[in-house]
């Protein structure tokens, strides 16, 4: 698996340079996205503007992607992000990453932009740029296909839809179905590179260094996994499990905006409606033993999905109530290519400004747009996808439509950082995971943090023996959860970087996959030795770096913060338990929180990596 190889593609010039990755920046980095980060600082500044064919399109596969056994399918997607001017990263599941491996090339890393529609194709012999009129203004969906056919069965692709083509500033990039690099807009930095798809055809699969090592350490954690009830569960619902945990039995699930977290009437959004009535079968992602994607079938529609932030982001979030219109806006936007956390808050954004009158129907060209109503939603997404009337204005991302409608509108918006809020989900609940959604490198969004632990009733002897220091066990409290956070985004880079689904961590007890189990991994598939320390240093490294490139674009402590309406107590109250009626963030303990995280991150107090952390991390130079 090593060394690591970088193929450098000049679209202007039509050039391909391979070069190895030093094992000194492997050894630092691991893969995936701490590589990817570390190329991303070094080949942007501020001066870059996210469309430029100087921004680079980063495509790199985790360290260990490929290997079989672990759900090892990963792989992120980075740049500067048209979406927010910031931090651009993504990651995506399914078998594109595996089949890059297999390709011996882990890196791609694109610059310039072409004047007419291309591919790009990799196999172990070539790498070409491939004329791609043809597939311009096709779905994702329609893409796959052809190259499939094309191709082969070796063969996996990327693409984006006609979101991408558009420069909507929140397109994505899709492998197969449903397999999507959702935040910050990685498929309008494509689609302006006029890039319609990236196919690798790789037939060798990847093989660790030492293999006997590591199919014993395999047997254990495959052991581990199925003593561990939520995984056995996330295999028969999927991710939309999810709903029944957040939005019924903790009840901190986001409705029409956030102005609730009721949603009377919408028994029909149901995991167990879904999983009875609608699905078909499975379709995992490359060699996982859990397998929680699933297909389904509502109408004419033959699908993939939905994962839970797309049931809750257009079931409670928008209104709708009825599950057959979330199945098809799912597979809507997965051939539009459209990311469902930006398009889901954005439309709901719309729908509360109207009703409150910062903005009128003059804007909305005829369509009726309300809570729940269906049509007028799905007929939103086509002109966003389009860049259509209103949908234009949406499609250029929060930070434009906040400043064409006003910025007062902008208090209404959950966001921070210039990104809507990823995750469908209430922050007033658990203090813990509003500090980490203000903390993300990428904007507001649970996958760089989320403790999921704290929902699991842990004793304040076991937290302290996992974090090193004095944990409240109360999820609403905030004694300690700077800590937690620190941990967890420090935990969850690392699964980023060596290519492995983060469900796994969300889902299971403590001690199944430890610093300790990554240093092994690490040791087993590529031969090199990281002690549980330097592994954790790994995690540190990625996370500083990526705050050290916020910095440079202006952020600072300001910027670390959930949005207001989290501050106050819920708009609607009516179906509130008596507990649930002024329930808010506390400013000045939140202020706490964020103080303790800079200083466990080595921060000074507007959030800037001081020296000494820098030298100690190796990233003063």
């Amino acid at each position: 698996m090593l060394p690591q190889r970088i193929a450098y593609l000049d679209l202007d010039m039509r050039k391909v340079e391979v070069k190895e990755v030093p094992e000194e920046i492997t050894r630092r980095f691991l893969g995936g996205r701490g590589i990817n980060i570390y190329l991303l600082y070094h080949s942007v500044g501020p001066e870059t503007h996210p469309l430029s064919p100087q921004n680079p399109l980063i495509i790199g596969p985790g360290m260990v992607t490929g290997l079989k056994g672990i759900s090892a399918s990963r792989c992120n997607i980075s740049g500067k992000s048209p979406e927010s001017g910031l931090l651009g990263d993504s990651n995506i599941g399914g078998y594109f990453g595996a089949f890059m491996k297999r390709t011996g090339i882990d890196f791609l890393f694109i610059t310039g932009s072409s004047s007419k529609p291309v591919y790009i194709y990799l196999d172990k012999e070539r790498i070409s740029i491939e004329d791609a009129r043809d597939l311009w203004g096709k779905s994702t969906t329609e893409t796959d296909m052809i190259l499939s056919e094309r191709y082969g069965p070796a063969c996996q692709s990327i693409s984006i839809g006609v979101a991408g083509e558009n420069l909507v500033r929140f397109a994505c990039i899709i492998n197969r179905k449903k397999n999507t690099a959702g935040r910050t807009g990685m498929g309008c930095l494509m689609g302006s590179k006029k890039i319609k798809a990236i196919v690798v055809n790789g037939k060798e699969p990847v093989e660790p260094e030492d293999e006997a090592g590591f199919d014993r350490l395999m047997r254990g954690f495959q052991q581990g996994l199925k003593k561990e009830p939520l995984v056995k569960l996330l295999g028969e619902y999927g991710s939309s499990l999810l709903y029944i945990l957040v939005n019924r039995r903790i009840g901190m699930g986001r409705s029409y905006n956030g102005l609730s977290t009721k949603f009377p009437g919408g028994e029909n959004i149901s995991p167990n409606i879904l999983k009875d009535k609608y699905y078909t079968g499975k379709a995992g992602c490359y060699s996982c033993p859990v397998s929680c994607h699933h297909k389904y079938r509502v109408g004419e529609i033959e699908s993939e999905g939905p994962e839970y932030s797309i049931l809750a982001s257009f079931g409670p979030v928008v209104g709708i109530k009825r599950l057959e219109a979330v199945l098809y806006i799912n597979d809507l936007i997965n051939r539009y290519g459209l990311d469902s956390s930006s398009t889901a808050n954005l439309i709901a954004w719309t729908i509360e400004l109207l009703k409150r009158g910062l903005i009128d129907q003059s804007v909305t060209d005829g369509l009726s747009l309300d809570w729940g109503n269906e049509e007028a939603i799905i007929e939103l997404i086509h002109r966003i996808a389009h860049r259509k009337g209103l949908g234009n204005i949406l499609a250029d991302g929060a930070r434009e439509a906040v400043r064409y409608f006003g910025e007062e509108t902008g208090r209404y918006l959950l966001w921070s950082k210039n990104l809507p809020q990823t995750d469908p989900a209430d922050l007033r609940y658990f203090p813990a995971y509003a500090l980490g959604d203000a903390t993300a490198s990428r904007g507001p969004d649970h996958l760089r943090s989320r403790p999921t632990w704290e929902s699991y009733r842990l004793s304040e002897e076991t937290l302290r023996g996992i974090y090193g220091g004095d944990i409240s066990a109360n999820p609403r409290s905030y004694l300690g959860k700077g800590r937690v956070i620190w941990w967890w985004e420090t935990y969850l880079s690392l699964f980023d970087a060596l290519g492995i689904c983060k469900l796994i961590a969300f889902h299971c007890q403590p001690g199944l996959i430890d610093f300790a189990f990554f240093s092994e991994l690490v040791r087993c598939a590529t031969g090199i030795d990281l002690t549980a320390e330097e592994i954790f240093a790994v995690g540190e490294r990625i996370v500083n770096l990526e705050r050290m490139f916020l910095v440079r674009e202006g952020i600072k402590r300001k910027d670390d913060f959930p949005p207001q309406r989290y501050f106050e107590p819920l708009a609607w109250q009516d179906g509130l338990k008596p507990e649930e009626k002024d329930l808010k963030l506390d400013r000045a303990a939140f202020e706490g929180m964020l103080d303790e995280y800079y200083r466990l991150r080595g921060w000074d107090s507007e959030g800037v990596p001081l020296s000494g952390t820098k030298e100690r991390l190796g990233l003063a130079r």
